[in-house]
C-alpha cells in the first residue's frame, strides 16, 4: 500500500536531522522522494550488515561498504534514511543479524515492498550431516558443506571446544524466505572456499578456514526451527537457492573468493565498491543485470579470474506453505528492475553545508575509482537541479580523503520566488489526490536559495596531472639486493614511479611463481622462479608479455619492460577520459557480433541521452533487444565485431576507436578512413565526423555483398584475456591525436581499417591536450589556473566496452 503525503512527510522529516536538512530546506528535497515514491506502491526497507573487528584476523573495507550502500539507496533510489538499518562491527553479533532481520525486515515487509538485505564480511563453511552410519557416527561420505556468514562473535577456526556459532546459509534462506515480497535483493560481498592464505596479490581475502567442529550452536538451530514453523516448512524439507525470491548478487562465484583493498587511504570491498559505483551512474530503463555486467567486468580488470561476480535469480519457484509434504509452485518474478533509479544519475552529493553557506562536503561514490583519484584542488562539481528555476552551484574541491571531499560552494545563477519555504511545504501536505499516489508538480524557488544538504552533484572539470605517471610496487617477497636494483633501474625510465606500497600502485613487479596458487590450507605455497620477473596487477594477475626468460637480471628486466610500461600508462591516460555518466553530450553506441552469430550484445550510452526525455521511448526499446549475459561479455578468437556510433545531439562529434587488446597492444581504427563519401585530404587531418542525428558502423563497411562477413567490423585476435573498445568523442576534431599517429602504426594482420600504435604514450598525451583544447572556452570561464590538463566534461564523452576474450 502506498504512503500519504502527510504519512510520508511525518516520517522523512525525522530523518531530516540525519541529513543536516533543516525545515526551509525541506521543500526542495521532498520532490525527490516524491517521485521515487511515486514508482513504487510498496515501501523500501534495507538491511546492512559490515564488520571489519574481527578479533582473530580483521578486515578493513566492510564497514565502508555499508555507508557506499546507505548513501545509494538514500540519495538514488529513494530510500528514506529511517528505512535503512545497519548493524557494523561489534554490533553485528550472529543473535542480533538475525534479530534484526527479523524486525526490521520480515516484520514490516508487505507484499509490493522493496527489500534489500547486504553482509560485507568473512564467510566461512561447516560441514553438515546428510545421514548416520549404524553407529551414529560421521564419515566422509554422508558430509557436505554449507556456506556460513561470519559474525562478530563467530567462533575462531582453530576453537574446537565450542559450537560454531555463524549465521548458517541455511538460515539465511530461511530468513529470506519468511519475506512477504518478492521484490528482494541480496547483496554478499563475502566469499567461503579459504585458499590457504589471507592475501590475493595486495588484496584481502573475504574468506576464512574452515571450523575444525561441526557442533552448531544451539540457538542457530532453534531459530531455523522457528522459521520454519512460522512459514510451515518440515524440519527435512531443504531450502534451494532457486527457491529464493528476488536476486542475489554475490561477489563471486561459489569456489572463488571475494577481495577487498587499500587504495590511497580508502578501504572497500571491490565488488561492493564497483556496484555501488555503476549504480549511481544507471538510467531508469537499464537492467539489473546491465549494471551488474558493468560491475563485474570493473571487478575482474582488477583480480582476473581469481573474483567473477555471479548474479542469481529466482527460477520462479516458491515452497508451497500450507500442505503436509512441501510442495514447489511456480510463482511470476521480475527481477530486472528490482533496483530502478528514481533520480537522475550523479557523481555524488552534498552530505552537509556549512560557513553559512559557504562550504560544502561532499559525498563522491559515483566516481570509478581512478577517476577519484584525480580528484584534488581546481576539480569543479557542479549540482543538479530539482527544476529549472533552481540555481546551479558550482563546487570547487579543496580537498579530499577518501570518498568525501570538501568543496567551495560559488552560487552561477541567483533565481528568487514570491513565495516562502513553509507555504511550499504546506501546499505540499495538503495535495493528496485520490489514489493516494505522489504526483510530481511545478514549483517555485525560494527566497535567498541556498545549497543543502541531499544535492546531487556531478563532474564539471576534471583535473589531470602533467605529466602522469605509472605507479610501480616492488614485490617484498624479493631479497634487498633486487629491489635496490629494481629501483634504481626504474627510476631511470621518465613517467615510471616506485611507491613504497601497493596502496598508491597501478601494478606489481615481481618474480614469476612457478604454480598456481595454493588451493587449500595443507598445499604448499608456490616457489618463485629465480631470475624471472614480471609485472603483475595488484590481484596478482600476469600483465600479458611482461614475463622474461630465466636467468636475467632484475636491471635487465626492468629495461626490457620500459617499452610496455609506456603502454601501460598510455592505457592509464586513455581509461582517465571516461566520462559516460557526466558528460552532457548526446552519443550512444552499440556493440554487435558479425560472426559467429550476428547480433547486439552490448550498449553504452552517455549522460546526456538519459537527460533528455525525447530520446527514453527509444532506449526502452533497444534495451530489450540486446542479448546480455549476467555477468562479462565473452567473446570467442576469431569472432568478428563491429560498433555502431550514434549522435543524438545537435551538433557534429568527431571520433576515435582504440582497442586495449587482450595482448597488452594498444590499436584504433584509421582516423582516416570514414564511410562517408569524400574522403580527401581534409578529412585525414581531422579525423572521423558524425552528424547531428546521424549513425556511423566502426570500422566502416567496405564491401557490398551482405554475406561478406569479412568485410563487416574486425576479428578479435587473441589471447585469452580482458579487451577493452574505447570511442572518444569531440565536437572539435582530434588534430594533434592523428598528427601523433602519423607514420607510427602498423597494420594488424588482414584488418587493414585497424591498426597498432607503435608510440602509444604520446598518442595518449596528444589526446589529453585535444580534449584541453576543446575545453578552453568553459575553462576560461571558470577562472581556474593550474599546470595539469584541466578538462571541461562536457566538452568530450568517451563509450568503453570491456569483453573476456576465449
Amino acid at each position: 500500500m502506498g504512503l500519504k503525503r502527510r504519512e510520508f512527510l511525518q516520517r522523512a522529516s525525522l530523518a531530516l536531522g540525519a541529513l543536516g536538512i533543516n525545515e526551509a530546506g525541506w521543500w526542495r528535497l521532498q520532490s525527490h522522494y516524491s517521485e521515487a515514491l511515486a514508482q513504487t506502491t510498496g515501501r523500501k526497507l534495507a538491511f546492512l550488515v559490515g564488520i571489519n573487528e574481527y578479533p582473530d584476523a580483521p578486515l578493513s573495507g566492510c564497514v565502508t561498504d555499508v555507508e557506499m550502500q546507505q548513501e545509494l539507496l538514500i540519495h538514488r533510489f529513494g530510500f528514506l534514511p529511517t528505512d535503512i538499518l545497519t548493524l557494523t562491527n561489534k554490533q553485528a553479533t550472529r543473535e542480533n543479524i538475525e534479530t534484526a532481520f527479523i524486525n526490521h525486515l520480515t516484520n514490516q515487509a508487505k507484499p509490493d515492498d522493496l527489500v534489500l538485505f547486504h553482509f560485507s564480511g568473512y564467510g566461512s563453511r561447516v560441514s553438515k550431516m546428510i545421514d548416520e552410519d549404524e553407529d551414529n557416527e560421521l564419515s566422509a561420505s554422508n558430509l557436505t558443506f554449507q556456506n556460513t556468514l561470519v559474525p562478530i562473535d563467530g567462533i575462531p577456526p582453530n576453537d574446537r571446544g565450542r559450537a560454531i556459532n555463524d549465521v548458517l546459509q541455511e538460515t539465511l534462506w530461511l530468513l529470506l524466505c519468511s519475506l512477504s515480497t518478492t521484490k528482494v535483493v541480496t547483496v554478499l560481498d563475502t566469499s567461503y572456499v579459504y585458499p590457504g592464505k589471507n592475501l590475493q596479490g595486495s588484496l584481502r581475502i573475504r574468506s576464512r578456514p574452515s571450523s575444525t567442529t561441526e557442533q552448531i550452536n544451539i540457538k542457530e538451530k532453534a531459530i531455523q526451527t522457528q522459521l520454519r514453523d512460522r512459514q510451515n516448512i518440515l524440519g527435512e524439507q531443504e531450502i534451494y537457492e532457486s527457491q529464493l525470491p528476488g536476486v542475489i548478487l554475490n561477489a563471486s562465484q561459489e569456489s572463488q573468493f571475494a577481495t577487498e583493498t587499500d587504495c590511497n587511504g580508502l578501504s572497500y570491498g571491490l565488488f561492493t565498491y564497483a556496484l555501488t559505483q555503476t549504480l549511481w551512474s544507471t538510467t531508469p530503463v537499464s537492467k539489473l543485470q546491465i549494471s551488474f555486467s558493468r560491475a563485474g567486468s570493473s571487478v575482474e580488470q582488477v583480480t582476473g579470474a581469481n573474483q567473477q561476480p555471479e548474479l542469481k535469480q529466482a527460477k520462479q519457484q516458491k515452497i508451497a506453505q500450507s500442505t503436509e509434504i512441501a510442495t514447489i509452485t511456480p510463482v511470476t518474478i521480475s527481477y530486472q528492475n528490482l533496483l530502478s533509479p528514481s533520480l537522475p544519475p550523479a557523481s555524488g552529493v552534498v552530505t552537509s553545508v556549512e560557513d553559512n553557506g559557504k562550504t560544502a562536503n561532499l559525498w563522491l561514490g559515483g566516481l570509478p575509482i581512478s577517476i577519484l583519484d584525480t580528484v584534488k584542488s581546481n576539480s569543479l562539481f557542479t549540482t543538479l537541479p530539482d527544476l529549472d528555476s533552481d540555481p546551479n552551484f558550482r563546487l570547487q574541491i579543496r580537498s579530499r580523503t577518501g570518498l568525501k571531499a570538501k568543496a567551495s560552494v560559488i552560487i552561477e545563477t541567483n533565481n528568487s520566488s514570491q513565495q516562502s519555504s513553509e507555504q511550499q511545504q504546506e501546499e505540499f501536505q495538503n495535495d493528496e489526490n485520490t489514489n493516494n499516489q505522489i504526483q510530481k508538480k511545478p514549483q517555485k524557488s525560494p527566497p535567498n536559495s541556498q545549497l543543502l544538504a541531499g544535492s546531487l552533484v556531478r563532474e564539471k572539470i576534471r583535473v589531470v596531472p602533467r605529466p602522469m605517471d605509472v605507479m610501480i610496487a616492488l614485490d617484498p617477497n624479493m631479497s634487498r639486493i633486487e629491489r635496490v636494483d629494481a629501483t634504481s633501474g626504474f627510476s631511470a625510465i621518465p613517467q615510471v614511479t616506485v611507491v613504497p606500497n601497493t596502496q598508491a600502485a597501478d601494478y606489481v613487479f615481481s618474480r614469476v611463481r612457478e604454480t598456481a596458487i595454493a588451493q587449500s590450507p595443507s598445499a604448499p605455497l608456490p616457489s618463485m622462479s629465480q631470475g624471472r620477473y614480471a609485472l603483475f596487477s595488484l590481484g596478482q594477475v600476469l600483465i600479458p608479455n611482461s614475463s622474461g626468460e630465466g636467468g636475467e637480471a632484475v636491471k635487465v628486466a626492468v629495461q626490457r619492460l620500459s617499452s610496455q610500461l609506456k603502454t601501460l600508462l598510455a592505457a592509464k591516460i586513455l581509461r582517465l577520459t571516461n566520462n559516460e555518466g557526466s558528460t552532457q553530450i548526446k552519443l550512444r553506441a552499440n556493440l554487435a557480433t558479425v560472426t559467429p552469430e550476428a547480433k547486439s550484445v552490448m550498449r553504452r550510452e552517455t549522460f546526456g541521452i538519459s537527460d533528455g526525455e525525447k530520446f527514453q521511448t527509444n532506449r526502452e526499446e533497444d534495451v530489450g533487444k540486446l542479448g546480455v549475459s549476467d555477468g562479462l561479455l565473452t567473446l570467442p578468437i576469431g569472432s568478428r565485431i563491429q560498433c555502431r556510433l550514434y549522435n543524438d545531439g545537435d551538433r557534429p562529434v568527431y571520433f576515435m576507436l582504440f582497442i586495449l587488446d587482450s595482448s597488452g597492444r594498444i590499436l584504433f581504427l584509421d582516423p582516416t578512413i570514414s564511410n562517408q563519401p569524400g574522403n580527401n585530404a581534409q578529412l585525414s587531418q581531422t579525423g572521423m565526423v558524425i552528424s547531428p542525428g546521424d549513425s556511423i558502423n566502426m570500422p566502416p563497411v567496405i564491401s557490398s555483398s551482405p554475406i561478406d562477413t569479412e568485410s563487416f567490423g574486425w576479428r578479435v585476435i587473441g589471447p585469452e584475456g580482458l579487451s577493452e573498445i574505447m570511442i572518444l568523442s569531440s565536437h572539435q576534431p582530434f588534430k594533434e591525436t592523428i598528427a601523433a599517429l602519423d607514420g607510427e602504426v602498423r597494420q594488424v594482420r588482414d584488418d587493414r581499417l585497424i591498426k597498432e600504435v607503435l608510440n602509444p604514450l604520446a598518442v595518449a598525451e596528444a589526446v589529453l591536450r585535444d580534449l584541453q583544447s576543446a575545453s578552453q572556452s568553459t575553462i576560461q570561464s571558470t577562472g581556474l589556473s593550474t599546470d595539469d590538463y584541466t578538462l571541461d566534461i562536457n566538452s568530450w564523452a568517451t563509450l568503453s566496452f570491456v569483453s573476456r576474450v576465449v
